[in-house]
């Protein structure tokens, strides 16, 4: 790396809440989620997570790493991915419907 230049990462999290007795149901979905995600996106960190307390039934996944060499093929295989398309479907039955909420933050390191 040139002196002057930095290293870009970012922080993309996904937020959504589930119906209260689909907690388990979203857990699973959610294994299924970070597996599909790591085969697609095999260089950056990828976490789901759900929160104690206050809502527990809030759930947030998270990807850190590089950003934009190549995200929008790798996003465009993973979409086409039929074990992801299935998640998507399955997880659309357990969340509550207008609360998914997408953030992107970008990290700058030397």
């Amino acid at each position: 790396m040139e002196h002057g230049e930095s290293n870009m990462k970012g922080i993309y999290s996904r937020t959504f809440t589930v119906q209260d007795d689909k907690l388990n149901d979203a857990m699973e979905i959610c294994k299924g989620l970070a597996e599909v995600r790591k085969v697609h996106f095999p260089d950056s960190q990828s976490y789901f997570s759900f929160q104690i307390g206050g809502n527990p039934r809030s759930f947030r996944e998270t990807l850190i790493g590089e950003m934009f060499d190549g995200d929008y093929d790798k996003d465009m295989a993973m979409s086409a991915d039929p074990k992801y398309i299935d998640l998507q479907e399955k997880l659309s039955k357990v969340m509550v419907h207008g609360t998914m909420q997408d953030e992107m933050r970008m990290i700058f390191t030397d």
